[in-house]
C-alpha cells in the first residue's frame, strides 16, 4: 500500500472525493466506526470530505448530514453539483427530454428493474415484494413504468444486473453511446450495473469544478474509488486511491490500493494521507 508522491515528498491533501457505494460504504451499506470518525476529524481539521457518486442528491445528502459533512455533494455520477448548506445547485446536467423518453420506454418494454430520477425524485420499477416502505425510506417512489415520469428530460437512470445491463446497451449503445454518458461498472460489492446521465457528466469535470467551488488546487485532492465509473475522478485529482475491493483494471490506473471497504480503507485513507 505505497503512493506516489508519499514519504518525504508527500502531496498535501486538502481535499478528498468519496465514492459512497463499495467505498464508504461497507457491504451491508453502513459507515464503519471507523469511517465515521475519521470523516469527522477530517472535517474538523479544516479538510473538505466530498462525496461522490451515482445515487441521487437526497439520499447522498443524507450520508452527508449522518457524517457532518458540509462540502459540496457530487452525485447522479458528475451530473450533478449540489452545496448542501444552501441547496445550490452548482452542476446541473440533465439527459434530453426526447434520450429520456426512449429510454425509459426501452426499459419498460424490456421490463426492467430500474431507477429514474427527475427533479429530486427517483422512481423504481422493482419485481420485488414488499418494496414501497423502503423505497420510501430512501426517497424512492416504487411505480409500474418509467415512461409517464420521463418526459421532461431526466437527471440519471440506473440500471442492475448482467442481463439487464446487456439488454439496455444493445437497444441504447448504438444510438445513444456517443451522446449520453453511458457507464458501466461492476465490484466485488455491487453486481454489473449501468448509469446513463450527460454526455458531459462524470466524476472527473465534477471535481474539477467542487475543487474550483472550494478554493483547493486539484493538485491537493484525493480521490478514493472502488469502480470503473470513479476512475475520472480517480485521473484528474493528485492523488488517486483505489479500495483494495475494486476491480484489477481499476487498480491498475491509481496511485495507490489501500485496503477493501470491509476493512475501514477510507479511514486509512484519510489517517495516512490527510491526517497523518
Amino acid at each position: 500500500m505505497t503512493a506516489a508522491g508519499t514519504g518525504g515528498g508527500r502531496r498535501r491533501v486538502r481535499l478528498i472525493a468519496l465514492d459512497l457505494d463499495g467505498t464508504l460504504m461497507r457491504k451491508d451499506h453502513t459507515v464503519s466506526e471507523a469511517n465515521r470518525s475519521a470523516v469527522h476529524d477530517a472535517v474538523v481539521a479544516g479538510i473538505h470530505i466530498v462525496l461522490a457518486t451515482s445515487r441521487w442528491y437526497l439520499l447522498a445528502k443524507r450520508t452527508a448530514d449522518v457524517l457532518g459533512i458540509h462540502s459540496p455533494i457530487i452525485c447522479n455520477n458528475g451530473a450533478m453539483v449540489r452545496d448542501p448548506q444552501d441547496e445550490a445547485r452548482l452542476l446541473d446536467l440533465r439527459i434530453p427530454a426526447d434520450a429520456a423518453r426512449e429510454i425509459a420506454a426501452t426499459a419498460d418494454e424490456l421490463h426492467c428493474e430500474a431507477m429514474l430520477t427527475v427533479n429530486d425524485v427517483t422512481y423504481i420499477v422493482t419485481s420485488r415484494a414488499g418494496m414501497e416502505a423502503a423505497a420510501a425510506a430512501m426517497g424512492m417512489r416504487v411505480v409500474e413504468r418509467l415512461g409517464e415520469h420521463a418526459t421532461g428530460g431526466a437527471e440519471s437512470f440506473l440500471f442492475f444486473g448482467r442481463e439487464t445491463v446487456d439488454a439496455m446497451l444493445a437497444r441504447t449503445a448504438s444510438k445513444y453511446g456517443t451522446q449520453l454518458n453511458l457507464a458501466t461498472g461492476y465490484s466485488e460489492t455491487f453486481p454489473p450495473y449501468l448509469n446513463i446521465v450527460h454526455g458531459d457528466a462524470d466524476k472527473g469535470r465534477a471535481l474539477a469544478l467542487v475543487c474550483e467551488r472550494t478554493g483547493v488546487p486539484i493538485e491537493e485532492s484525493m480521490a478514493i474509488g472502488d469502480a470503473a465509473p470513479d476512475l475520472e475522478m480517480l485521473r484528474v485529482a493528485g492523488l488517486s486511491m483505489a479500495m483494495g475491493n475494486a476491480p484489477d483494471e481499476v487498480k491498475a490506473q491509481v496511485d495507490v490500493v489501500g485496503p477493501s471497504n470491509d476493512d475501514d480503507g477510507v479511514a486509512w485513507a484519510i489517517r495516512e494521507f490527510a491526517l497523518g
